[in-house]
């Protein structure tokens, strides 16, 4: 509305004008070689103006017609672009639907129309990808390397390209390359990290965990959580290569691992593989005390049968009845949990106490217990009746029922049950994947699951007693679940180990190698 008011206010006073020009009187008089004009001022005024018209447009015409070579190049080349950014569309659209035919159809009609600028090279990869051409799709992202714009991308794309031919090295080059360039790079510290995990790399791993705090990429608290694993794993490591080297070196290494450790147990004081670690290194410097204290912290957050274990190996040389008497103290820290009731059974068990154990263990037989009793519940109560009332049969009635009992907790990642913790799966390559849980029905158990080398250190003898009999541990290892149960299938020589899956897979076809939908690196068992 304003502005058809605006407009009618500039016509009027035009008009206006008009008409007031045309009441003045006055000519308007030219004077050229000899001759005489005269006319009135309005009428000479606009033959003014549509001579200037004139000269305007005759001047815009000349100039267009200057210019119209260069006009019609333009146009062409805009109509050019226009083809061949129409083709790149359609090409990234059959490479998302998987039709490699078209994409490489595309793929060559954009590059013919465009040239070769990003989006037309990486199309062009993604197309070779699509028809399994690994050495033409490698080809194109080799020349991405050649701009410092592009090259993240060719490092990614040559990175997926060495994960799917089974080359960690080229991957682990090409990974680490991208996140030199690109330091925020998620994919890139991501794929670094894992396969310096994989590898073993504690040390490279520790490292590229902090580019990647500091680079955003991942909170701190699972930064803690991630650092204290890698130095659990390092120290580890270490006490397995020094176990059987008893000179100032070993000592000296044991040192190492025992300083690396206790760096793990500062960040996560309730992570079991960590703590007991520390507690058996604690125990073998003599510090029996410190090492019970850092158990028994662990214990109040999170028990653990490997936590009860190393404690029992810290109080090794105590009698049976002193023993009992610091599980119960242990047992203490957390009494309603199921560790502590089954401590305090095994505790009791050593001591001789048959009364205190099975009360220990009669919250799982009561009926109001949720479910049955599980497999190590069934052999201690085995355990109590042989040993309290030497009756063989009620014995063997409860490892009977062992044997078609809801299985106890183990360490599990994706499938593969391990009776080790581990910082990584061997079936998929993840880190820090294994949970303490119950596995479920479907879940092969594994026998044997290749675990990192025992991470015990040399400890005194056992004491005797004035009797001669030696005290030692009131309790043994759980034994093994029965064949039919826990026997895996027989695995050839030929069979392949599962190495990590890097993340993120940016190339069309990345689930096309597994029927899981995610690729994966693949190694002879026997290299």
């Amino acid at each position: 509305m304003r502005r058809v008011l605006i407009i009618f206010l500039v016509l009027a006073l035009l008009s206006a004008g008009a008409i007031w020009l045309a009441q003045e009187p006055g000519d308007l008089v030219v004077h050229w070689r000899g001759y005489e004009i005269r006319t009135s001022f309005v009428v000479g005024a606009g033959i003014i103006a549509l001579l200037a018209g004139g000269l305007v447009y005759l001047w815009q015409m000349t100039r267009r017609l200057f210019r119209s070579p260069r006009d019609l190049y333009a146009f062409i080349a805009v109509r050019r672009e226009r083809k061949g950014y129409l083709a790149l569309t359609k090409g990234m659209v059959a490479v998302a639907a998987g039709d490699a035919r078209e994409a490489r159809l595309r793929a060559a009609q954009a590059e013919r129309l465009l040239g070769r600028p990003p989006l037309t090279m990486l199309l062009s990869a993604q197309a070779a990808q699509l028809e399994g051409d690994s050495e033409d799709a490698k080809r194109h992202f080799a020349a991405m390397l050649e701009d410092k714009e592009t090259s993240v991308i060719g490092h990614r794309g040559l990175f997926i390209q060495a994960q799917r031919a089974g080359d960690p090295v080229a991957a682990l080059f090409h990974a680490r390359a991208a996140q030199e360039e690109a330091p925020r790079t998620g994919w890139a510290g991501d794929a670094v990290f894992q396969l310096e995990t994989f590898e073993g790399d504690w040390d490279g791993a520790l490292k590229t965990l902090d580019k990647m705090v500091s680079g955003g990429l991942v909170p701190r608290d699972k930064a803690r959580r991630r650092r204290a694993v890698l130095l659990t794993a390092k120290a580890r490591e270490i006490v397995a290569e020094a176990r059987e080297d008893m000179s100032e070196s070993g000592k000296a290494h044991r040192a190492e691992a025992l300083n690396t450790v206790s760096q793990a147990v500062e960040m996560e004081p309730a992570f079991a593989p960590g703590v007991a670690l520390a507690a058996r290194l604690y125990a073998g410097d003599g510090k029996a005390r410190k090492a019970a204290r850092l158990i028994e912290r662990a214990w109040t957050f999170s028990p653990h049968p490997e936590l009860f274990e190393t404690f029992l190996t810290v109080h090794r040389d105590e009698s049976a009845f002193e023993r009992q008497r610091h599980i119960q103290a242990l047992a203490a820290q957390n009494p309603e949990h199921k560790e502590s009731r089954i401590a305090l059974a095994k505790g009791a068990i050593g001591a001789r106490d048959w009364e205190a154990a099975r009360a220990a263990l009669g919250h799982f037989l009561e009926s109001s217990a949720e479910g049955e009793p599980s497999v190590r519940i069934c052999e201690l109560m085995a355990e109590i009746e042989d040993g309290q009332f030497g009756n063989r049969g009620r014995a063997r009635d409860w490892l009977s029922r062992a044997l078609h009992a809801p299985r106890d907790e183990a360490w599990v990642s994706d499938g593969y049950v391990s009776p080790d913790w581990l910082p990584v799966c061997p079936r998929t390559g993840a880190f820090d994947a294994f949970e303490w849980k119950v596995p479920q029905s479907m879940i092969v158990p594994v026998a044997a699951a290749p675990s990192a080398p025992s991470a015990s250190v040399p400890l005194p003898e056992s004491r005797e007693e004035p009797d001669g009999e030696a005290e030692t541990a009131p309790i043994e290892k759980e034994p093994a679940r029965p064949a039919a149960a826990v026997q895996p299938a027989p695995q050839k020589k030929d069979e392949a180990e599962v190495l990590p899956t890097p993340p993120d897979d940016p190339g069309p076809g990345a689930d096309e190698d597994d029927e899981g939908g995610a690729v994966k690196w693949v190694r002879p068992l026997g290299d």
